[in-house]
């Protein structure tokens, strides 16, 4: 049969009509509903943290390139600012690392469906991405000097202690600034070695116990010391196995469920994720966005700003929430360090000053993150409070502000491959409800078609039968005449 008879037979025409069906069939099925539930079957097959699965691999080893950008504040006038003079600053940088994130020592919890492990992170300099090098000379507030004086006046207030404190590490050199170099001042460490002897002068030893910091024992101090190339903190973290609404979930942090840092188990919580990982079917304005920031040591609840489209995917975009003072919010009262909340006043500013050994360190958060999975960029600045305390010479001339020292920028960004298939997979869903109509349209063609040529088929066929039978009476006929022509003869 040659392919001209193929597709003129009956039996092509009704194999039309049955594809038509079970499409027409299926695609109902998979259009209203079915495409929802196996999209929704096949990410929570996929995200659950199995030893060699891909959800695992780029869990373990971040794939994608995460950078960590420094700006750092150069104080142009440090004399004229320890007399009282507004502190004039230019910023220097960026100075831009990439971070290569990695993962170790997994302990799996199968009872409460968990991995415990420690994380590490790497920092290489990207100098063609910077403006500066790493030996830059930078001017800056005397973090140490001045959170020792905040330290100081919470643990007396007699003046002849603070003047002689004071006096002693100004004869040591320190003074309200200091000019170091950037990689120092972040990875390598500046000398503290003056207050390493200041607590071991015998005067000091008599006014009381004064336990060091485990961080400042070797005489260095550095913002991100012992956390380039080393072993970091201990997570604890659900697979999302039994239960995909606990996927990348945090459990503990430091082998604790809880946080030590803040007034209540409110504000001690440790609620949502690390940031790399989030439960499925997050939806936006309903469901709570938290993510786990050591460095504020504090959870976050993340706000749900508004729809876009970022790379040509359409996401939702998720900010940091205003920080509030107790007066704006009472439920955040447990964030401030003082008995007296009127001293936590400034709305936008918050203390790090109970996880940072009582040194007046505030933050404020300035971006956004847009696309859990596909970009995110957080920015805060870092800044210290210089207080006037009359009975400390250094600081009695100084004016009460709020001092930056540095921008903090983590950024990352989904690579092309991996944004490619993102941007196919939501292109073809949010074509699909339009798909599903053409699709259904197409079958129940193909439907009628076939049936059309079933029927105009077998039409066709009586006729040429019926004519066939004229054709044999017409020859039956004449056959007759001829012998009756010959019988009348």
């Amino acid at each position: 049969m040659n392919m001209r008879a193929l597709l003129m037979s009956e039996n092509f025409h009704k194999a039309m009509i049955f594809l038509g069906v079970i499409g027409s069939f299926i695609t109902i099925i998979m259009g209203w509903g079915g495409m929802d539930f196996l999209v929704r079957t096949v990410v929570k097959k996929m995200l659950r943290l199995v030893p060699g699965s891909i959800t695992w691999n780029m869990w373990k080893t971040i794939p994608i390139p995460v950078y960590l950008k420094f700006n750092i504040f150069n104080i142009t006038n440090p004399e004229e600012m320890a007399q009282g003079a507004k502190p004039r600053v230019t910023e220097m940088g960026p100075y831009v690392y990439l971070i290569d994130y990695d993962k170790h020592n997994f302990i799996p919890n199968e009872d409460d469906d968990t991995y415990i492990y420690q994380d590490s992170k790497t920092y290489f300099f990207v100098p063609e991405m910077s403006n500066g090098r790493e030996d830059d000379m930078v001017t800056y507030i005397n973090l140490i000097f001045v959170g020792v004086s905040h330290v100081a006046h919470d643990f007396t207030d007699v003046d002849f202690l603070l003047e002689t404190l004071d006096t002693m590490l100004a004869e040591k050199g320190e003074k309200l600034y200091r000019t170091d170099k950037v990689k120092d001042l972040f990875f390598d460490g500046i000398s503290i070695q003056s207050y390493i002897e200041l607590l071991e002068d015998p005067l000091v030893q008599q006014a009381g116990e004064i336990d060091l910091p485990e961080d400042f024992k070797d005489g260095k101090f550095a913002l991100f010391k012992g956390k380039n190339g080393t072993l970091d903190a201990w997570w604890e973290v659900h697979t999302g196995i039994r239960d995909h609404r606990e996927f990348g979930q945090l459990v503990a942090w430091q082998n604790k469920s809880k946080l030590s840092f803040h007034k209540s188990d409110f504000c001690n919580s440790i609620n949502g994720s690390d940031g790399t990982l989030n439960p499925p079917f997050v939806e936006p304005g309903i469901s709570d966005l938290y993510i786990f920031v050591p460095e504020l040591c504090r959870s976050v609840k993340w706000q749900y700003d508004h729809d876009t489209v970022s790379h040509g995917i359409p996401v939702s975009r998720f900010q940091f929430p205003d920080i509030m003072t107790p007066a704006e919010n009472p439920d955040l009262w447990c964030f401030c360090p003082h008995d007296d909340l009127s001293k936590c006043d400034i709305h936008g500013i918050a203390s790090l000053a109970a996880c940072y050994q009582g040194s007046k360190v505030f933050i404020m958060i300035s971006k956004t993150m847009t696309g859990v999975t596909v970009q995110a960029s957080v920015t805060m600045q870092l800044s210290i409070e210089l207080v006037n305390w009359p009975a400390m010479p250094s600081f009695a001339n100084a004016s009460r502000a709020f001092v930056p020292f540095a921008w903090i920028q983590q950024e990352a960004t989904l690579d092309a491959l991996n944004m490619f298939l993102i941007r196919m997979q939501s292109t073809f869903l949010g074509l699909w409800p339009f798909l599903r109509w053409l699709n259904l349209f197409g079958c129940l063609g193909l439907v009628g078609i076939g049936g059309l040529l079933v029927y105009n088929g077998r039409k066709g066929s009586r006729t040429i039968d019926i004519a066939e039978e004229e054709n044999k009476e017409g020859d039956v006929d004449q056959e007759l005449n001829v012998w009756i022509k010959k019988f009348v003869k």
